[in-house]
């Protein structure tokens, strides 16, 4: 009765008198409830042991909470913007996309991380061989027709081969991205990553004028198994054109090496090429060069014009700020700028003319960018040296892994000079400090050397966390490109998230708790085999043999035909994903799903004027005796008073007689007056139906 989800907020007697409603309810030989009760005095003893101890627990400082999860393995996940895959149309030549280039679904950002050239290759055909010649498929690069395409017909065997056919070649080395969506009738558990090829292996080679070669691929979708990504790299020989039948373009080929498929492959539609994104707005960003007296940069946020130029002129040393040269040269830290294009700059530095410039070594060039908003609020305050100084952001919602501060302190010499510094750094007299993304302050650990120093932003970016999962399907308008090419994302936006509150923290460790992760209960078992990655698991149903003292496991997988069995894949899975997760005590056998008709019989009075009622009654009988695709589990007793009501409930029935339903053969069931009892391992489905229909309106006259 003292539940502790009851407890927060309440006083004792709010707390007595809702354990006193309760006792009716537990048990009916209680019925004194006056104090001189000593059931009473116990439950009063008890409620406010809980109180006090609520108390207790409500003074706990955060801190505190914090580290007893993090001892139990639970910290706070970090926030990280959603990542959306674009597919550009009206591409008409290959195309530079600059880094932190921004794309807008309505008000919601997303950016490129790296510079990157995006070809005008498309796919034009898709098409498959066999024994019997070449089918074509290119229909599935049209994902208006939802036709599912048989790619390795109704039976895949080792040697049938697809053929991915491109209008122009992609230059060597490069990377293309294709998405490919399946027919996911079947539902089928995620793959883990670490895991091998179950079920069918796929071969991948590119055609070049040296035949066919081998090319590096990652397939998200383990063979045409289930949706994803597939990352092809171009091999380094030059591709060819290849002309076959009705095959003309550049190839990509699969060969099938392995054909062990639970499920035949149906492709849907695969559109490509395509290219990342993240969901994030970068609001002052820092980009590093390796000893250069020249550095190139292809940066959309370079065209708002906000830019500060450091240079580390010795190895070892801090940075010095260097300042745009506009007119004649003198002697001074400078440099010069000169555009190329949309977002794309040089920026060259000469020792010899000015006197100044960046030494041979790494990092030797940082240039932070900042949007106009920024350039106003880049100036964050000074270090003063006292414990656990706190100093506000402005911003919220801040993506950890772009964050950085730039530090100004002064020199011997008097000059300024500048670190740039991440958040969590440690070492003796280093600047350490904690960021709170999601509050939008930073908290300093420890000032090191830095005591008096000046702080100014050096990048970062905020996040709209799960709002950036957008759907499939939108358009992206991109900042600055052409109205000839336009965006949209085939696959919906995956991964964005706020950082982990202590609360968030706290609930995902009582959900983990409930989750089974070891198999004690028999509704672990059957939990924990409906997980078992790859596999398409439609029912499970797990109970003790005492006489044989094991636990058994009947498992019906997910895959087309009228009586599915368990294929030794499966099996294997199956018994590997349960090893360790068993108890040592604990012996455990999967069982074949077995299948046993029942037979339907009896006369049904109709009432007149209603059509079809013989295919009515038998839709209702189909559905109830129907375990394979029903809701019904293993050994669920069917019984006979559920099936009769179904059946009288319809509007067009009047009356039965003699109705009866029989186990055909009793090979896995048995009658227990007039239900049946399958076996534990046993699936019932309807049988044959005797069925005699007689209208009311004929037996009157």
């Amino acid at each position: 009765m003292l539940n502790s989800k009851s407890i927060p907020g309440k006083t004792h007697d709010q707390l007595m008198e809702e354990n006193l409603s309760k006792i009716p309810i537990y048990s009916d030989e209680w019925t004194n409830f006056n104090p001189s009760d000593p059931g009473i005095t116990i439950l009063e003893n008890l409620s406010a042991f809980a109180v006090l101890q609520q108390e207790q627990m409500d003074q706990i400082p955060e801190s505190v909470r914090a580290k007893l999860l993090s001892l139990l393995g639970y910290k706070p996940q970090k926030g990280r913007g959603a990542k959306v895959y674009l597919e550009p149309h009206g591409v008409k030549e290959n195309f530079v996309i600059p880094a932190d280039q921004r794309f807008m679904v309505g008000d919601i950002s997303f950016e490129t991380t790296l510079e990157r050239e995006m070809t005008a290759c498309r796919v034009i055909g898709i098409y498959g061989r066999d024994e019997k010649g070449l089918h074509d498929y290119s229909f599935v690069l049209n994902k208006d027709l939802k036709i599912a395409a048989p790619i390795f017909q109704k039976e895949p065997k080792v040697g049938m081969e697809l053929y991915l056919v491109m209008d122009r070649p992609l230059e060597p080395g490069e990377q293309g991205i294709l998405y490919a969506k399946v027919d996911d009738r079947y539902h089928r558990n995620p793959f883990s990553g670490e895991m091998e090829q179950l079920f069918g292996e796929l071969e991948w080679s590119c055609y070049t004028q040296d035949g066919f070669v081998p090319m590096q691929v990652e397939d998200e979708t383990r063979g045409f198994l289930t949706d994803g990504l597939i990352c092809f790299t171009q091999p380094e020989l030059i591709p060819a054109r290849y002309e076959e039948d009705m095959i003309s373009g550049y190839v990509w080929r699969a060969v099938v090496k392995r054909a062990d498929y639970d499920v035949k492959p149906s492709l849907q539609y695969l559109t490509g090429f395509l290219f990342p994104v993240i969901q994030k707005q970068t609001l002052v960003i820092t980009h590093s060069f390796q000893k250069a007296a020249e550095v190139s940069l292809n940066c959309a946020m370079l065209e708002e014009g906000y830019v500060r130029v450091f240079c580390k002129e010795q190895k070892g040393s801090s940075y010095h700020l260097y300042e745009e040269c506009l007119g004649e040269a003198e002697h001074g830290r400078f440099y010069r700028k000169r555009k190329k294009a949309f977002g794309s700059y040089d920026f060259v530095f000469d020792r010899q003319l000015f006197g100044y410039g960046p030494e041979h070594v790494r990092n030797a060039v940082k240039i932070v960018i900042y949007n106009e908003e920024m350039m106003r609020k880049y100036e964050l305050g000074e270090i003063y040296g006292y414990d656990n100084q706190e100093i506000k952001l402005p911003k919220e919602h801040i993506v950890t892994d772009t964050f950085s501060l730039i530090a100004e302190r002064t020199a011997q010499d008097g000059s300024k000079i500048y670190d740039f510094v991440k958040p969590g750094r440690m070492g003796e007299q280093e600047l350490s400090y904690y960021l709170y993304e999601n509050e939008g302050r930073i908290v300093i650990l420890d000032a090191g050397d830095y005591v008096g120093a000046k702080l100014y932003l050096a990048s970062i970016a905020v996040t709209l966390g799960e709002e950036g999962n957008v759907r499939a399907g939108n358009e992206f308008i991109p900042n600055g490109y052409r109205e000839s090419i336009y965006f949209t994302n085939p696959v919906a936006g995956s991964g964005g998230r706020f950082q982990e509150t202590l609360e968030d923290v706290r609930k995902r460790f009582v959900e983990d708790m409930n989750t089974p992760y070891t198999a004690v209960l028999e509704s672990d078992y059957e939990a924990l085999v409906r997980k078992v990655p790859g596999l398409c698991i439609a029912k499970a149903h797990a109970w003790l043999d005492e006489r044989n003292g094991e636990v058994q496991i009947a498992v019906l997988p997910g895959m087309p035909g009228k009586f599915p069995v368990l294929s030794p894949i499966y099996r294997r899975e199956i018994e590997k994903w349960l090893e360790d997760r068993r108890l040592l005590s604990t012996r455990v056998c999967v069982r074949q799903p077995v299948y046993q008709a029942v037979v339907t019989s009896g006369t049904i009075y109709v009432k007149p004027h209603y059509e079809n009622c013989r295919q009515q009654i038998e839709q209702v009988i189909k559905r109830e005796l129907d375990y394979v695709h029903g809701d019904q589990n293993f050994g669920q007793v069917l019984h006979f008073d559920k099936l009769f009501h179904a059946v009288e409930a319809l509007e067009c029935v009047g009356y039965l007689s003699e109705f009866s339903i029989a186990a055909e053969g009793n090979t896995y069931a048995v009658s227990e007056g007039a239900d049946i009892r399958p076996d534990q391992n046993c699936l019932l489905y309807p049988g044959n139906i005797r069925l005699e229909i007689i209208d009311m309106l004929d037996e009157g006259r």
